[in-house]
């Protein structure tokens, strides 16, 4: 009898233990759904305050508001900015030099920069010394700037660098250094730190007159922009969406919606 009853007792422990461990089980599976539960929610939260601030973008532009701006939505923070897409490099017309630079100012080296360069050429079907002859066989124009992730050479990293440093949108070969961002200045044949950095001091003093002859620049329409929404929930879900438009002469019609993007791709602070 007392063998039988530590038999049992035994039994019951290992059952004790069994029902322990399933429920630990249980437990950690609840707390992981809780997590991902709330990281959706999170991430659902950014992602429409971050739309709703492109909408709220769009209404400042219509009223001549460029500046940014931060809107406060409860516990979330949306940054906004307007951002003229003639300051960018058209990567559909920008001839070899200004590529070149703008990937020697995202860190590559001259030989490399300026092999990525001809490479968006030859997706062009243009051609330009010193890069090889064109692949008039395969060549098209970009769409929109993603399509450039897609060039030989070009990785992620690389990519997110200069995405928003290109547009497909202004049609021109040239930029307008009153609105261009830093590394799109750094982008110009001649120019260097020491200049662009002198330049953006002053801009908003004097209009981006300071600025000395260099190639490929030109006046802005100020027609494309696109209005950059970036939403940071109070537990620090982020998400970016982006808003471009063109402006019309209409006044039935001011303006015409050109691409949508939305991307966790938060752009540098």
């Amino acid at each position: 009898m007392s063998r039988e009853r530590g038999s049992i007792a035994i039994v019951a422990l290992w059952g004790v233990a069994l029902i322990a461990v399933l429920l630990a089980a249980a437990s950690a599976a609840t707390r992981s759904e809780v997590f991902v539960a709330g990281n959706a929610l999170g991430s659902a939260r950014a992602r429409l305050a971050a739309e709703a601030g492109t909408q709220l973008g769009l209404a400042r532009l219509l009223r001549g508001e460029r500046d940014p701006q931060t809107w406060q939505d409860g516990g979330t923070a949306v940054r906004i900015a307007i951002v003229d897409e003639a300051g960018k490099i058209d990567i559909n017309l920008a001839p070899l030099d200004l590529l070149t630079g703008l990937f020697t100012a995202a860190g590559k080296p001259h030989d490399v920069a300026e092999r990525l360069a001809c490479n968006v050429l030859d997706r062009r079907g243009d051609m330009a010394p010193p890069c090889p002859q064109p692949d008039t066989r395969r060549t098209y124009r970009f769409a929109a700037i993603e399509e450039l992730a897609g060039v030989p050479g070009i990785d992620a990293p690389l990519y997110e660098r200069v995405a928003d440093c290109v547009t497909v949108a202004t049609g021109a070969s040239a930029i307008d250094p009153s609105v261009a961002p830093r590394m799109v200045l750094l982008a110009l044949p001649g120019a260097t730190e020491g200049l662009v950095d002198s330049y953006l001091d002053s801009r908003g003093f004097w209009g981006g007159q300071a600025l000395p002859a260099l190639p490929f620049l030109m006046a802005s329409p100020r027609r494309d922009f696109t209005i950059e929404a970036v939403a940071i929930t109070a537990d620090r879900a982020r998400y970016r969406a982006d808003l471009q438009i063109r402006l019309t002469e209409t006044p039935s019609r001011p303006y015409q919606v050109m691409g949508w993007r939305n991307s966790s791709r938060i752009p540098p602070s």
